[in-house]
């Protein structure tokens, strides 16, 4: 003789066991964390200008000597906007800002810093600056020096020169 299992009445549905919420992020942990992709992408518009810009003078030892070291003002400049705009041209087009553990901007001194804290990315043959493709923070190696984050979900904006510029006060 077997036995059945019990059945639910007809006028029922079957029991469905509870459906637990996902985790969420532990406390100072943006939620809308920006994917590696839409990251490296802003990066590549940012740094067009001047990949273009040392392409066109790389044959002239003595300007690309000046174009250098334009460039690197640019990037200390393009860290300057991380912390006073929260946004790069890049970041800006993207959709994406840097905010620090609270959500807020974090200052001009410290986006600079930030942007030197990335030559860490770079030391490690670059793998620094995939690290957010596994990290659940989704943090490269500054960004976790500098517990600073980059969050999606701002208002895109259209390509214009005045992505350039800080904000005004």
């Amino acid at each position: 003789m077997t036995t059945e299992p019990p059945q639910p009445p007809p006028d029922q549905p079957p029991a469905q066991p509870p459906v637990e919420p996902p985790p969420p992020q532990p406390p100072g942990i943006p939620a809308n964390l920006a994917d590696w992709g839409t990251r490296a992408l802003g990066l590549l518009i940012d740094y067009a200008p001047i990949f273009i810009f040392n392409a066109i003078l790389f044959r002239n030892t003595w300007l690309f000597g000046i174009s250098w070291a334009a460039g690197l003002l640019y990037w200390l400049y393009m860290g300057h906007l991380d912390g006073v705009a929260g946004q790069t041209p890049g970041k800006a087009i993207m959709g994406t800002r840097v905010v620090n553990t609270q959500g807020e901007l974090i200052g001009s001194g410290s986006g600079m810093v930030r942007k030197v804290a990335h030559v860490v990315d770079s030391l490690i043959c670059g793998l620094g600056w995939l690290l957010p493709i596994v990290d659940s923070q989704r943090q490269t190696i500054a960004d976790k020096i500098r517990t600073t984050y980059v969050v999606a979900g701002v208002e895109k904006k259209g390509f214009a020169v005045d992505l350039w510029m800080p904000p005004k006060q």
